[in-house]
């Protein structure tokens, strides 16, 4: 018979600072009831037994079994003969939804506030997700995950997690596994025109990630990064974070515009771009935008961070060359990341950087997080090197392009409204409002459709613009499910015509 674990309750509660006239089983009682209504002990979850409570709570059994009792009556657990006590399948009434910690807003007489630091306090621009994230119908720039080869992925995660030695069990580089970073400057080479040796390869979580150690590495706190507008914000949260000023920088169709960028701000210290497939409005940049950008950096000692997000996806037209492929002054790192190509929850991205800033990168990345995990490098690095990522891109290409080419057909119903961008590259195409409609509220549009289970962000998600419009993802919706959810997206539009 399998012996059970000690509780997850062990502490002594007969030290804990009491209420007078506050017996131990009361004790007890609320700090199991805490746990349940907080949601750290789930639904239907078993609790130790009595027996290892009493020894881990420091009290006698029957102080236990009394708490256990209030619980049962007040309809937190329940009892089922030889099988222990569980978590009840429904909790009162008043305890049904699990606690999640709620932002508190300072008022004149609270004291409860915390005192936070600037730093958090930009941060709150971008909260974080206290439930898992879920694609819908038109989520942007989220990979379908049932095309993932999940078998083949399977295989080699045993395959390596059974490898003799302790390449994935102690502290690993912080600039990641040689094997990986070795596969990724060979397909970046390949794939993407990038000039690099594996040396110059940094292994990150995230594009956030390798964005943040580019801040932290190459600026120091009230210098000015530009960014686009519109563009990605994650970003330019990060770079807030680290202590930087944004600049947005306008965009149009060459993409940022240099000129305005000197004049806004002509020494800042960093530039993020998305030259290839400009986020969110589909935009390549120029040439002659890409030579005015380097030859801006080289003049003003900065660098650029290119973010070639969806690089390894274009229907139409010959590839783009990267900018890094064009760089000859070593101003521009450039990171990709494998979650929007594989799978989000992989959490393994690159940035390939300047010889001359590796040493920079590696101290910047050892302080953040020590390095990324390092059996699942070792999986990536396999499922790279022995072809199941060329054949993954393959795959998913032939598909993305044919659900690209159903969108923009079925789009049309929304012609009268929406002037569609370029959509040649990538997962995402954007619809700018025609003239006759720029008043419409695309977040109250984007919202309704939110109710009805459709994911479209509105443009001014990303930053002002001269005209509202929706950003839609066709990635991961068959010809089907376009058509119904275009059938919501119409309605909400209507309404807001109406109103």
């Amino acid at each position: 018979m399998a012996k059970h674990a000690s509780s997850v309750f062990s502490v002594d509660v007969t030290g804990l600072e009491t209420v007078a006239g506050v017996p131990a089983y009361a004790r007890i009682c609320e700090r199991i009831r805490g746990a349940i209504t907080s949601g750290a002990l789930a639904r239907n979850a078993r609790l130790p037994s009595s027996r290892t409570l009493a020894k881990d709570f420091g009290v006698a059994r029957n102080t236990v079994d009394w708490a256990l009792g209030q619980l049962v009556a007040d309809g937190y657990i329940v009892r089922r003969r030889g099988a222990g006590s569980f978590v009840a399948p429904q909790l009162p009434e008043r305890d049904a939804t699990p606690r999640i910690p709620k932002r508190l807003t300072p008022t004149k007489r609270c004291e409860t506030a915390p005192r936070l630091s600037e730093r958090a306090k930009a941060l709150q621009a971008y909260p974080g997700h206290y439930q898992a994230a879920s694609a819908t119908p038109f989520t942007p720039s989220l990979p379908p995950s049932d095309l993932f080869p999940r078998d083949i992925w399977n295989r080699l995660l045993h395959r390596e997690a059974s490898r003799p030695g302790n390449d994935y069990w102690e502290y690993g580089a912080s600039n990641g596994l040689p094997t990986l970073r070795k596969a990724i400057a060979a397909h970046a080479s390949a794939m993407r025109a990038v000039r690099c040796s594996p040396e110059q390869v940094i292994v990150v979580t995230s594009t956030q990630q390798a964005v943040e150690l580019a801040g932290k590495a190459l600026a120091d706190p009230g210098d000015h990064a530009w960014t686009e507008r519109p563009g990605y914000q994650p970003v330019q949260h990060c770079l807030r974070a680290a202590g930087l000023q944004i600049v947005q920088v306008p965009v149009d169709e060459q993409g940022l515009d240099v000129a305005a960028g000197r004049q806004l701000e002509p020494r800042a210290r960093l530039a993020y771009v998305t030259p290839s497939h400009q986020y969110p409005l589909g935009y390549e940049m120029s040439l002659l935008r890409r030579k005015a950008l380097l030859e801006w950096a080289r003049e003003a000692d900065a660098y650029v961070i290119e973010d070639d997000y969806d690089g390894d996806y274009r229907y139409e037209g010959r590839p783009i060359a990267s900018l890094q492929g064009i760089d000859s002054h070593g101003r521009v790192i450039y990171v990709g990341s494998f979650n929007k190509i594989l799978f989000p929850g992989l959490r393994i991205a690159y940035a390939i950087v300047p010889e001359a800033l590796i040493a920079a990168f590696v101290d910047a990345k050892h302080i953040a997080d020590g390095h990324t995990a390092l059996l699942t490098q070792g999986v990536l690095a396999a499922f790279i090197n022995e072809g199941h990522l060329a054949n993954h891109l393959r795959k998913t290409r032939a598909i993305y392009d044919e659900r690209r080419q159903a969108f923009l057909e079925e789009a049309k119903v929304l012609a009268d409204v929406l002037d569609f961008g370029p959509a040649n590259a990538g997962m995402h195409v954007t619809g700018l409002f025609k003239q006759a409609h720029q008043r419409l509220d695309d977040r109250a549009i984007a919202a309704a459709c939110a109710q009805a289970g459709v994911d479209i962000h509105p443009l001014s998600k990303y930053g002002a613009t001269d005209r509202g419009g929706l950003v839609f993802g066709f990635a991961g919706a068959s010809r089907n499910v376009v058509q119904a959810g275009l059938k919501a997206v119409r309605r909400a539009i209507d309404t807001a015509k109406g109103s």
